[in-house]
């Protein structure tokens, strides 16, 4: 999934980062309308987000991204400064145990105002990953 238009995104508010573009979902278990995977069977998964940020400022700022299951924010963060206008990609993984049923989006919090760019560095993909007890 990734997006399809740049995303305005405020100066030091935490804002859903849209992933309204899906290449494939074999499962049917993403919906491009809220960018929210929601499982259908409980297993472990392994879940990347990806941004490439462009700021409005030339100068030091930072990004941070994490996983929202259920509306919480999992363990699971990074955050990163960059410095210059020029754009930032900041990417996570994590292999979390999900529900069927879980809601999984991605949070995006910057300390500079600017754009999530519609670029192929901006996307998600969740797997479940398969193992002898599943």
């Amino acid at each position: 999934m990734n997006n399809t238009a740049n995303q305005s995104l405020p100066a030091n508010a935490a804002s859903q980062v849209l992933f309204q573009n899906e290449q494939f979902d074999l499962a049917n278990e993403y919906n491009p309308n809220t960018s929210t995977f929601i499982p259908q069977t409980d297993g472990v998964y392994s879940l990347t987000a990806s941004v490439e940020f462009q700021p409005n400022i030339m100068g030091e700022f930072t990004l941070e991204m994490v996983f929202l299951i259920n509306s919480d924010i999992i363990e699971g963060r990074n955050s990163e400064t960059f410095a210059g206008n020029i754009p930032a990609i900041l990417t996570t993984t994590e292999i979390l145990q999900l529900n069927a049923g879980d809601q999984v989006q991605v949070a995006m919090r910057s300390t500079a105002a600017g754009a999530i760019q519609a670029s192929p560095s901006t996307h998600f993909a969740a797997v479940r990953v398969s193992s002898p007890a599943t």
